[in-house]
């Protein structure tokens, strides 16, 4: 799988996230993970077409049915002390907007999706993954741009993310975003469908 490189940058001390606050350029992405500021290079293409398509299609579909915010990719969302992510993609439901701030997100969102990298996925599958379960996060999707073999889809459920599947038909229905339902084949084949394609399907499924 090709991927993009993380680079780590070890400080002396582990940063807080008020210092990760203070010293995160606004300019480049940047995480903290346990403490660590890790900053990563350039998305792939593949990546990109992906997240292009995946939010484009997420935030059209909250805006038509004004259930919340979607963010991208350069949002901070802070979960505690030493750890601030950048996801690629966040939900936020209206009810909840007062955690979305002019600096980032404080708080759980209630949805969230990590595209992985081969450098990424250690940290999307493993610390986020378990700081996104006990800050509260209800549906995380962590999905491998080069097919479904790595996709793995959780929702939260008495306290704990529950893996679950597609249906029969390959179709995956959010608990996170009310009627949000994607063909996951899409993932894996964005030039064959547009945007507004993909949003007539949904409109037909919830007929």
């Amino acid at each position: 799988m090709r991927a993009t490189t993380y680079s780590r940058v070890e400080v002396a001390e582990r940063m807080t996230a008020e210092e990760f606050w203070r010293d995160a350029s606004e300019t480049h992405k940047a995480e903290l993970i346990d403490g660590v500021m890790i900053m990563p290079s350039p998305a792939s293409r593949i990546h990109e077409n992906l997240f292009g398509f995946l939010y484009s299609l997420l935030r059209v579909f909250v805006e038509e049915h004004s259930l919340g915010v979607v963010l991208g990719s350069r949002t901070a969302v802070e979960l505690a002390i030493d750890q601030v992510y950048e996801p690629d993609i966040l939900f936020i439901r209206q009810e909840r907007s007062a955690i979305n701030q002019e600096k980032g997100v404080f708080g759980a969102p209630d949805f969230v999706i990590e595209i992985l990298s081969m450098s990424t996925a250690q940290h999307d599958r493993g610390t986020k993954l378990k700081a996104y379960e006990r800050a509260g996060v209800r549906e995380y999707w962590i999905i491998d741009p080069y097919g479904p073999a790595g996709t793995e889809f959780y929702q939260l459920q008495q306290g704990s993310f529950l893996p679950i599947l597609p249906d029969a038909e390959n179709r995956l229905h959010s608990s996170a975003v009310e009627g949000f339902v994607l063909d996951v084949r899409w993932l894996w084949n964005t030039d064959a469908i547009t945007v507004k394609q993909a949003l007539d399907q949904i409109s037909d499924w919830n007929q």
